[in-house]
Formats: C-alpha cells, structure tokens, sequence
C-alpha cells in the first residue's frame, strides 16, 4: 500500500528525496534553496516568490521547477519502493552514515542509493581507479594494492569497472576483515559491467554500492 509505504518514510528523507526528484534543480541550487529558507523540509514548501529569489533560478524557471517539486512530493514513496526491490536503501545528509566528506564538496549529493552498508571506520580510506584495458601487470598490482591496503585497515574506493577497478575490489576482499566501497556511475539497480554481477553481490557483502 503506497500510503503506508509513505508514512514509513523518515521525514528528513523524504524531503531530501523530494528535492533529489525535483526537475530542473540538482544539489547546488537546491542548497542554495535551503541555505535561503532554513531546512530541507522548508524548501519543499517554499512559495514562488521566495523561489524566484534563489540565484540560478529567477523568474522564468520558478514556475516550472515549483511544479516539479509538488510532483516529486507523490513520487518519493514510488521511489523508496523500487530502490527497497532491488534491496537498497536511501541516505541524505541528515543521516549519520552519509559519507563526512562529501559535506565538505561543493555540490555534494543530495541522496545516496546504497546497497550494502557504510560504516564509520570507511573514512579511513583511499581509492584505486585506472584503466578499464589496462595490462596484465596493472590488474596484479592493482589487486595487490587493494589487498595490502585492506590489510592496513583501509577501506578500498573504486568504481566498480573493468580492468584496475575490479582488481582492486578484488583485491580487498581478499583480506578476511578487508572492505571496500563501489561508486557507480549508473543507477543501483544496473549492472554494468554484466560480468560484474557476483563481484557486485560481493561488495555488498563486504561494504557497500553507491550512487546518487
């Protein structure tokens, strides 16, 4: 039932995600959105007028993103179903797990698709990405890197691609206590490279999957 899927929604998120499904607006000027009225929650009901206001958007575009934005209000329980089939979840800034980092970015996401999870300790970490063709001395340190830094408690970063990418995800979980984190540039529910499919359970196992 999509009325009792939303009132399961935390009310932060729901805001955030609104503004995330928002036409017309990505994370800056929705900042600037909320910088001007406060909080995320008064940005989705911020009036015309003060809309107009916002740098970035002025009065040609305010109609139509205000629009947009009572729209997105009926599409964030929609979204949080289809993001929960595909066994992910939703975070936005308010959430403790959002990565510390990404605040200090200028445009940082307003929310994050995560499958798998994000723990405290991840903010010690360092990120391995290269070729997708890269040679096979490259893929075997590639591996080697992501297993010894795993072994040094460090959470491994990379993309989820062919070549260095994979290696290096390869490479951490070889360690037995090892994690690392896929940042990917398509949706959560898309698996790409396909051959990629059991590498991406795996890391969602042993860390997590993003994306915005």
């Amino acid at each position: 039932n999509r009325n009792l899927y939303q009132q399961a929604i935390p009310v932060a998120l729901q805001h955030w995600l609104q503004l995330s499904l928002t036409n017309g607006i990505g994370p800056i000027l929705a900042r600037r959105m909320i910088d001007m009225v406060g909080s995320a929650e008064a940005a989705c009901e911020i009036d015309l007028a003060t809309l107009r206001q916002v740098e970035g958007i002025g009065s040609a575009k305010a109609s139509q993103i205000a629009s947009s934005l009572r729209s997105a209000a009926n599409e964030a329980a929609a979204e949080m179903h289809r993001t929960a089939d595909v066994g992910a979840t939703i975070i936005c800034p308010d959430d403790e797990s959002y990565p510390v980092l990404l605040n200090s970015i200028p445009d940082p996401p307003l929310v994050l698709y995560v499958k798998g999870t994000i723990e405290p300790r991840d903010l010690n970490s360092l990120a391995i990405v290269g070729s997708r063709k890269c040679s096979h001395y490259g893929r075997e340190q590639a591996e080697r890197f992501g297993a010894l830094l795993a072994g040094a408690g460090l959470t491994v970063i990379s993309g989820g691609a062919r070549g260095i990418d994979s290696a290096a995800h390869r490479g951490a979980m070889s360690h037995p206590h090892g994690r690392t984190l896929a940042v990917l540039g398509c949706g959560i529910n898309v698996v790409y490279p396909p051959e990629n499919t059991a590498l991406f359970e795996q890391i969602a196992q042993q860390g997590a999957i993003l994306s915005e």
